[in-house]
């Protein structure tokens, strides 16, 4: 530690000059134009200076920062140089000799007297590790290098042995990037540092420096006294409570601002506020942080605020090993199998409860009519009873008592088996729907792929056909002009022919043809956007592609059949930005509130024809359905309404309940609205309202967040 009647002396040795990182032999290196990852991680512009230059100076230019000094009348001041930098290469003749460190000056810290009159040369690490680059090498070499000597910086060499730049851990890191595959699997936890050397905040500066060394780390935590576990009054085990961390750069700034470290207070220089994960948060969420907030440290705390362990940028490259990489692919497909063989038995175990629940409602509904013939022959005999009862008025209240009880008994356990066959057809309803939907997309996607290929086959075909047709007919025109008298049989079988007919004509079916397989290919194309067999992944699409694409599906029932008009789609399509969103379930929203909409208008129309067969004058509108688009705010708001007959108040506000439905038994299962408000509210954290008045048609409100870091709920 500098001694305070050293001050002035380190103050006057510094000279007034700083050498720069652009006069080192690494100017001489000009960069490739290609760039490779271990190229991007090196610094071609290390501080570098000679074996002769002075400790003080040295100090001066890892640290050019303006200092003042109590002892002295006036402020010193040290020439600007390059930015904090952690470590000074010593070169000589353009070669590295040796390497000095923020950690060599927290050693230096804690001598007893200050070695300001020694060289650069007479401290410096002279066992200096280095990487000679070749095509052989990569960043993985340069990461294992690190590894195995346990050092934070490698210089890199030519094959001359001259110094071209030098690779640090953080450099790596930002080279690479987190690997989100990777890092999302792997939690805080993992890789954290539960060994944290620790300190409280009543130790002094000198205290730290001595710790650092001792246990050759770059950081200590500060930690409060210890506190017991409110909920644990009985146990002894006491926790560590994290509020500020002290680096080796913190040491190497209070050797540039020259201060006393025994007097030093800890509670007022080490960094606080901390930014502190919990250990169960992602490593590619503590990545983001040590970026966001430019730290290279987070401390995992627990529930209470305890002390876990530490997190540093030194730990996040360990998840680039590419065995640890291809080990976790192997465990992932390991995994995607085991889903699918649990999904095929949980798939067959439920075909088992349905055919079990099939042979329960069959019983059921015996027992029910069996019931019924008995509730019926019981009431015949009480009415027999009753007749002879009649004589005996006594008898007869007494009689009436006993039925009256066996008849309440007897419509309990009627009212029982009903609610009971009511559940059962509601899960047997709920298990079939929801095995639909599961093999939907599926089923869709392998129907627009075999049908796609048979289709591309003539679409490809199309243009070498008609190519071919011209190039006979331009044949065909080269023969009539200089043969225009054939023989007789060939004029017999021209006439017979028709050619100019046939020549015209075979251009108009090319062209119909090729209308019809570009129409296919559309179908094809709408089935496989709405189908999308990605669904359960959430990424960017494009919502007025979904809705298009559900349209196309629902055209057949858009168009005009016989006496039945057809509906009109009127589209106000506002200016929307991706969002980010599981295409397949929103899609499946549009086509339960689109499906719900032409029913509406179906009914309606049926209504108003039968209406004018009963000779009513009705004035009736072309039946329509509007959709239209917008943003509010982070949401984007579709709003899909009709013309129709509206629906009434007590039964919109049961809308949304699972099973509730208006429609004919068969036509109907009341899971669609349920299903779409669970997808939209519940899924995606959006907004589903619906607004309607009789005889004024009705609206379905749909919102939906752009990105999903605005979900209320996460899927």
């Amino acid at each position: 530690m500098l001694q305070e009647e050293h001050l002035q002396h380190f103050l006057d040795s510094v000279p007034q000059q700083v050498i720069k990182p652009s006069e080192s032999p690494v100017e001489r290196n000009s960069p490739p134009i290609y760039l490779s990852p271990l190229d991007r991680s090196i610094d071609r512009h290390p501080l570098t200076v000679a074996p002769e230059t002075p400790i003080a100076q040295v100090l001066a230019i890892m640290n050019p920062m303006r200092v003042s000094c109590q002892l002295c009348s006036e402020k010193q001041k040290v020439l600007p140089g390059p930015t904090k930098r952690s470590c000074v290469i010593v070169v000589e003749d353009d070669r590295p000799i040796g390497i000095f460190t923020e950690r060599d000056i927290v050693k230096l810290t804690t001598v007893a007297a200050c070695a300001i009159g020694l060289t650069i040369a007479d401290v410096m690490t002279r066992s200096l590790i280095t990487l000679k680059q070749s095509e052989s090498q990569d960043i993985f070499t340069a990461m294992f290098t690190l590894r195995q000597h346990q050092i934070r910086h490698l210089p890199v060499v030519d094959e001359n042995s001259r110094l071209i730049g030098i690779i640090t851990r953080e450099a790596i890191h930002e080279a690479l990037q987190p690997v989100n595959l990777v890092t999302n699997l792997r939690c805080a936890a993992d890789v954290m540092t539960q060994e944290v050397i620790c300190a409280p905040k009543t130790a002094s500066a000198i205290d730290l420096a001595k710790l650092m060394v001792k246990h050759q780390v770059s950081y200590i935590v500060i930690i409060e006294e210890q506190i017991q576990h409110p909920q644990r009054a009985a146990a002894t085990e006491n926790y560590q409570i994290p509020i500020g961390i002290v680096t080796e750069r913190d040491i190497v700034q209070f050797h540039a601002l020259e201060l006393n470290f025994s007097q030093i207070s800890i509670a007022e220089t080490m960094s606080a506020p901390l930014f502190c994960i919990s250990p169960a948060d992602s490593l590619f969420r503590a990545h983001q942080s040590m970026q966001r907030y430019g730290v290279r440290r987070l401390v995992v705390v627990g529930i209470q605020g305890e002390l876990l362990g530490v997190v540093s940028q030194t730990s996040l490259p360990q998840v680039f090993n590419q065995s640890e990489m291809y080990g976790t692919i192997e465990l992932l497909q390991q995994a995607v199998d085991d889903r699918a063989t649990q999904l095929q038995k949980t798939n067959e175990i439920l075909q088992q409860e349905i055919l079990e629940r099939q042979r329960a409602q069959e019983a059921l509904r015996q027992a029910h009519d069996d019931l019924k013939q008995q509730v019926e022959e019981r009431t015949a005999q009480l009415l027999e009873s009753n007749e002879l009862l009649r004589r005996d008025i006594i008898k007869r209240q007494r009689v009436e008592e006993v039925l009256r009880t066996k008849q309440s008994c007897l419509k309990n356990q009627a009212q029982q088996l009903e609610e009971t066959v009511r559940k059962l057809q509601q899960t047997q309803s709920q298990l079939v729907h929801t095995e639909k939907m599961s093999s939907l997309g599926q089923m869709i996607a392998g129907i627009a792929h075999e049908i796609n290929n048979p289709v591309n086959f003539i679409y490809g075909n199309l243009s070498h056909t008609s190519h071919y047709i011209k190039e006979l007919i331009q044949l065909l025109e080269l023969y009539q002009q200089h043969y225009p008298e054939p023989v007789s049989e060939i004029r017999e079988a021209a006439a017979d022919m028709e050619i100019d007919f046939l020549v015209e004509d075979l251009s108009k079916i090319l062209s119909s043809m090729q209308v019809g397989t570009d129409r296919i290919r559309q179908i094809v194309l709408s089935m496989r956007n709405f189908s999308r067999s990605d669904q359960s992944n959430i990424k960017f699409v494009d919502i007025h592609e979904g809705i298009d694409s559900t349209l196309l599906i629902l055209q057949h029932r858009l168009k005009a059949q016989g006496a039945h008009p057809g509906i009109q789609i009127i589209k106000e399509y506002g200016d929307l930005p991706p969002v980010e969103c599981c295409a397949g379930q929103i899609n499946q929203v549009f086509m339960n509130i689109l499906g719900n909409g032409i029913d509406a208008l179906d009914e309606t129309i049926q209504n108003s024809q039968l209406a004018k067969g009963n000779g009513e004058n009705l004035l009736l509108t072309l039946p329509a359905i509007t959709i239209r688009t917008q943003v509010v705010d982070d949401f984007v708001a579709i709003r899909i309404s009709d013309n129709g007959g509206g629906i009434p108040d007590e039964i919109r506000r049961q809308l949304f309940d699972p099973f509730f439905t208006t429609k004919p038994v068969g036509k109907g299962t009341g899971l669609g609205l349920s299903i779409s408000y669970h997808l939209v509210v519940e899924k995606h954290g959006g907004r589903l309202e619906c607004v309607s008045e009789v005889g004024l048609g009705t609206e379905f409100a749909i919102e939906i967040p752009i990105a999903r870091s605005q979900l209320a709920v996460d899927s």
